[in-house]
């Protein structure tokens, strides 16, 4: 049987060699004699393993042939030397869902209207293709009561997250729905956690105050600083907000239960600026997202990705640094890939629409996530139906599987990445399984540095991993 080397990403930090495992997305730190082994059957196009104990590799690397053996016995444990049929083969990672299982999150979107006129935005100002509506408080608990029913009996914790549109727009339905939810948690003996995205302009302490009661995390969408943040996400008006929202939000500020999310344009590639800003302002966490509108005033190109890596690595440094010092530095970007490697994290599915989790609408209708919201195409269910359907859900699953990515096929990072998000790769290419290619520099690279920075993390301060990784942070913009 002639073994190869696996498909694997060889990574040296301050002359340790270590090594990412794309099939297991494992990651090791490699003995001399490992990499000494691995060179040597990439330089002869493989190793031939007779069975018969006796190895001529071990005169060529001076190496004792036992000592070989239980090395190479290793290797072929742990994958990285493989038949040559099976290199790249996925093994483990989490399989395609029954499409029968129930969801344990659900994004509820309280409000499709929006008192902010952000130009970039996939809504439509939060409208969803159709006109201002908001939910009801009778809505909202069948939601809640169906998000209760319909999870499987194992799961003990679900998630409800209050979206729009601008959800606090619509405060009375967001505490009905919050009260209902925690009775529910009650009554089942589950527990229920909350989350809210908001653009910051019409908080005040005792939306503050009920927030931090309810133990939800809370994600403030800001873009730069200033009069940046104002051409970017300005009131109907033309009114600059940035503002109006630091002053709104110091409540929240001063709770500590945060973070923000960036959303980066051509007009705002100084991430590094703005990011240091909101951290030191008092946001928990800051995480960034290039922008998917599909217009050219505002999506990235080829220079401008450039740029925002710069910026991404120089927070990287931070970060580290910061690490290396038994410190936590809010940059979530890093600090979720870091946890992704950490855990291993191979998938089939970038994220949980429609595994674990889907969006409710107003009307009752349910999506694929909160993205496709108004997209009748990736309607999953309704509550008038009765939920969800499983025929369709299962359809979309197979449909939107990694293993349906061709242009994934060969890339190192695909169990990582899982494709991209869908709702992008639907905007540019007319279909969530065709993937954007436009960004796969950029992610490859943003990846590579995640990968490096776990090396460096375990180099400088394991014990951060532990604390702060394991389980971890992580920011949910």
């Amino acid at each position: 049987m002639n073994l190869v080397v696996d498909e694997v990403v060889p990574i040296e930090r301050g002359g340790v060699p270590f090594a990412f495992h794309v099939p297991t997305s494992a990651f090791y730190e490699l003995d001399p004699l490992t990499v000494r082994v691995l060179k040597e059957v990439d330089r002869t196009g493989g190793y031939q393993d007779d069975g018969d104990g006796d190895n001529p590799m071990s005169t060529a690397l001076a190496v004792d042939p036992a000592e070989l053996n239980d090395a190479l016995a290793d290797l072929v444990a742990l994958r990285l030397l493989v038949p040559q049929e099976q290199r790249g083969l996925r093994v483990g990672g989490d399989q395609v869902p029954d499409a029968n299982a129930g969801v344990k999150n659900l994004v509820m979107h309280v409000a499709h209207t929006c008192n902010l006129n952000c130009g970039y935005c996939y809504a439509e100002a939060g409208l969803y293709k159709g006109k201002a509506t908001i939910m009801t408080a009778d809505r909202a608990r069948e939601y809640v009561d169906w998000l209760f029913e319909q999870a499987d009996p194992d799961t003990k914790t679900l998630g409800l997250t209050f979206f729009g549109g601008e959800p606090l727009l619509n405060p009375g339905v967001v505490r009905a729905g919050a009260a209902h939810a925690q009775m529910r948690a009650k009554e089942t003996g589950r527990n229920i956690s909350f989350g809210i995205t908001t653009n910051g302009t019409l908080v005040n302490d005792d939306i503050a105050s009920f927030l931090q009661d309810i133990g939800a995390t809370v994600t403030v969408s800001l873009d730069a600083i200033g009069k940046a943040n104002d051409r970017l996400r300005p009131f109907h008006s033309g009114k600059g907000s940035y503002d109006m929202i630091m002053e709104r939000i110091r409540p929240l500020l001063d709770r500590k239960i945060a973070v923000a999310r960036v959303t980066v344009t051509k007009m705002n590639l100084d991430v590094v600026h703005t990011v240091q800003t909101l951290l030191d302002e008092g946001f928990r966490e800051v995480g960034c997202s290039p922008v998917d509108a599909k217009n050219p005033a505002y999506d990235l190109d080829g220079a401008a990705y450039d740029k925002l890596l710069a910026g991404f690595k120089v927070l990287t440094e931070r970060y580290v640094e910061h690490a290396a010092r038994g410190e936590y530095y809010g940059f979530s970007n890093i600090q979720n890939i870091v946890k992704a490697v950490h855990n291993g994290h191979n998938k089939e599915y970038p994220c949980g629409a429609g595994v674990g989790m889907v969006a409710g609408a107003p009307n009752g209708k349910m999506s694929l996530c909160h993205r496709f919201v108004g997209e009748t195409d990736y309607e999953l269910g309704s509550l008038q139906a009765g939920g969800l359907d499983a025929e369709k859900r299962e359809e979309m699953l197979a449909r939107i599987n990694l293993a349906e990515r061709s242009d994934c096929g060969t890339c190192w990072a695909r169990y990582v990445c899982s494709g991209g998000c869908h709702h992008v790769n639907f905007l540019f290419e007319g279909e969530p399984s065709k993937t954007y290619m436009t960004h796969c520099d950029w992610l490859r690279a943003w990846y590579r540095t995640g990968i490096e920075t776990y090396a460096d993390l375990l180099q400088r301060n394991p014990t951060f991993i532990q604390r702060f990784v394991d389980p971890g942070y992580t920011c949910v913009a």
